[in-house]
Order: C-alpha cells, then structure tokens, then sequence
C-alpha cells in the first residue's frame, strides 16, 4: 500500500485504517486529500457548491490563524499544462509557474464565503518567490484571468504605497520576516499560503513528462477573525480548486 506521510500522520490521528481508503495520488497512492473526503461534511438542500464541504484545521491555532497543512496530487494541472502555458505565453522553458494557478486558486475559494471582503471587493495579492527575494502585488486579483496573473507575475513589480494584501502566497523557502518586512505598519493578512517543496515544484513542465513529481504540498491559513466554520469551508474550496485546474480558467 502506498501513502503520503501526511496521509499517513492524518490517518493516525483520526483512528482511519488507511486500507479503507481509495487512493487517488500516483499508482493508487493514498494521499491527504483522500483522509479528508473519507468524513465528508453534510450537504445543504438544494444543490452543492464549493462552500458546501468543510475540512477541520490540522493544527492548534497560532498568531491569531487557523492552520490547514494538505496535500494534492496535480497531475491533472500537468496534464493539460501545454495548451494552458500556450495560452499564458509563457513557453520559457517549456513551463509556467504554478504561483499563477496556486493565487487563482486561494483567490476563487477565499470568495466562495464573502464575509470578510470589503464593499469594493477588491482584493489584493502580495507573491513571495525565490526565496523571497523577489515581490509581486497584485491588485484587483479577482477580476484578473489566468493569463493577466501570468503576465503581471513574469514581470514583478514592487508594492505601491500603502498597498495593503489580503492574501499572502509564498513559496517554501520565504520567512515570516521577509514578509512583514514588506508588509505596511505591521498588517497582518487575512489569508496566506505557503507552498512546501523543492525547487521543482515551482514550475510544471509543459507536456508533463513525468521528471517532476506533481504532488503539491501547501500550508494554508486562515484568520481567527472568521468563524471557524467558514474558514473550513475556505480551505476545501481550495484544495477541491486545485484538484480541477480546469475550473480556474473561468473567472466567474
């Protein structure tokens, strides 16, 4: 039987025999995202939206965050990589970031509970690459298409002044100092994520040729300000996103 670690941990500490589970990663392999559908969250009547499913924090809250550590097995973003990096113009390699699916991806699921949004609905991303050497705001991100996300993150650009995020997307290597040394008069994001692995797992190979693996490990979080509920419903939105790239090609 094959089993990511978290899966592995999750299985644990739910008292889950992962033989039960079916998994859905590479040969089978049981990944995290299968222990979490394993109990899935009641349904509302009258049809099912991202919203209506919720998984529970993996960790005890911390710095005023709910914390989710998951896990998806991208192999279906690699598959169709090719006709979508001809669509964003970005062929540099033959690959395109996968920071540009990873903030359509946290900027769709944190809208499918509005609550927290401000009137304008404007909402504004700050991207940590390269060990966070290099910075990329993104205003106005959820009327940005894929290929707009693709263009401003091939060119990063500085954050204007007074530019206040609230969503932070970083990559594995980028510190919680880096990030508040950017950030104006110590603002504290309502959302951020941090993408886990190494270096391969910034970019996908277009065509997926099978010399990268496509698991994506993340942590994501979510401000206590939110009933916790909400924020569980965020936070599977989110990985149900990254499960079908497709989805995030539509700005609606």
């Amino acid at each position: 039987m094959l089993i990511s670690p978290l899966a592995a941990k999750l299985c644990a500490a739910r008292g889950i025999d992962p033989t039960t589970l079916r998994g859905s990663g590479p040969r089978g392999r049981i990944m995290a995202a299968d222990v979490q559908i394993s109990t899935p969250a009641p349904q509302r009547r009258g049809g099912t939206t991202l919203a209506d499913h919720a998984i529970p924090p993996t960790r005890e809250q911390k710095d005023g965050y709910y914390i989710y550590d998951d896990e998806v097995d991208m192999s279906a973003l690699a598959a169709i990589s090719m006709p979508i990096a001809v669509q964003c113009e970005k062929l540099l390699e033959n690959r395109y970031s996968l920071f540009d699916y990873i903030i359509r991806a946290v900027v769709k699921a944190c809208t499918t509970c509005p609550s927290w949004q401000e009137p304008s609905g404007n909402i504004n991303v700050m991207l940590f690459e390269h060990k966070g050497s290099q910075v990329t705001a993104i205003e106005n991100a959820a009327n940005k298409s894929i290929y707009r996300l693709a263009r401003e993150t091939s060119a990063p650009r500085p954050a204007p002044a007074n530019f206040t995020p609230h969503i932070v997307v970083c990559d594995a290597h980028t510190t919680r100092e880096q990030v508040a040394a950017v950030l104006a008069d110590g603002h504290r994001p309502g959302f951020a994520m941090l993408a886990r692995g190494s270096r391969e797992k910034d970019a996908i190979r277009a065509g997926g040729d099978g010399q990268y693996k496509n698991t994506l490990s993340y942590t994501f979080y979510a401000a206590t300000t939110l009933p916790e509920q909400e924020a569980n419903r965020i936070a599977a939105a989110l990985r149900a996103l990254l499960y079908n790239p497709v989805r995030l090609l539509l700005l609606s």
